[in-house]
């Protein structure tokens, strides 16, 4: 009946590349990667500050979610893009929760720059309630950064690109 360990919704199909260069240290030069406990890799940050979440990667959007009777109940990730025929907040969700699974792991940029980056994409992507999810993200995202690394379940690590 109850489902609360609902792992993923989506799993990226082809690789998702973002500039984050404005949120990068201005010395930031070398770029850096991140991979999970598997070895596999989930997250390139680039010299460039070019930001890209790897093919495979999967997330379960704007969380928390559960499932109840095949529903998923939680919060939700919009309608779909006219141009992109994803939810509106598939982008801003996978990247802001591949940010937030390795900010234990030296990633270059601090939580409020990930929240930033979240509402970036919110707004580029035209989705309305962006700044009440912004809000959340804002005041609740320490603690979703803890169930995130419990859904998880496991440390990753940087290595080099």
């Amino acid at each position: 009946m109850f489902n609360f360990k609902l792992k993923w919704i989506f799993i990226l199909d082809q690789d998702f590349s973002y500039n984050i260069r404005n949120h990068l240290p201005a010395n930031f030069a070398i770029g850096c990667a991140f991979e999970d406990v598997s070895g596999i890799r989930r997250l390139e940050i680039h010299p460039d500050g070019t930001a890209k979440v790897l093919a495979t990667y999967a997330w379960d959007g704007c969380t928390p979610k559960f499932a109840l009777w095949d529903i998923t109940i939680g919060i939700p990730d919009g309608i779909p893009n006219l141009i992109t025929k994803r939810p509106k907040a598939y982008y801003a969700s996978l990247l802001h929760d591949a940010f937030y699974q390795f900010l234990d792991n030296n990633l270059p940029i601090s939580r409020e720059s990930a929240d930033k980056i979240f509402l970036e994409i919110l707004e580029r992507d035209d989705f309305a309630p962006r700044r009440i999810y912004y809000a959340a993200v804002r005041i609740f995202g320490g603690l979703f950064h803890l169930f995130s690394r419990w859904k998880r379940s496991y440390k990753g690590k940087k290595v080099s690109l």
